[in-house]
């Protein structure tokens, strides 16, 4: 889902809440352990996740007016980061709330995990028809992986 826009922070914790809800109506609710936090704090860490290069720049900057220890919410201050986004002339919007073409150039391409962007993009149309990629163990679905010698999809084929 690299493509997908995140949910403003109004919208996250609305459905954040009905899922929540909706699991304590299941008869498994014991079983099933769902916890969230600040949606505030997932739009910075959305940030982090796509930014480029500029982004260490607004880093730096955070860092500078004293922010430390932002993943705890004590110390966490979002204005902060939207001043050094400002300050940095760099926008939340291009990098976390817009849609992303599915041909884009993402910061990360260039690291090889062995999944294919090829194969990520053809997951992703699958998702947006809701079909489902069967397991790995059943059957391979030519994710790239597989070049590394190791996996689930090649155990006991020696």
């Amino acid at each position: 889902f690299q493509w997908e826009a995140m949910l403003p922070p109004e919208s996250y914790l609305g459905k954040a809440h009905i899922l929540n809800d909706s699991i304590k109506g299941k008869l498994n609710k014991k079983s099933i352990r769902y916890n969230w936090h600040d949606a505030k704090t997932s739009v910075i860490e959305g940030l982090l996740a796509r930014g480029d290069r500029k982004i260490s720049h607004v880093i730096e900057n955070v860092y500078r007016q004293g922010e430390i220890f932002s993943a705890w919410t004590e110390y966490f201050d979002h204005e902060r980061w939207l001043r050094a986004m400002e300050e940095e002339g760099l926008s939340l919007d291009f990098y976390v709330y817009r849609q992303r073409d599915i041909n884009e150039v993402m910061p990360w391409d260039f690291i090889d995990a062995g999944v294919s962007k090829r194969f990520l993009q053809r997951e992703y149309m699958k998702s947006l028809e809701a079909e489902v990629t069967p397991n790995c163990r059943a059957k391979c679905s030519g994710c790239g992986a597989a070049v590394y010698k190791g996996g689930v999809c090649l155990e006991g084929k020696d």
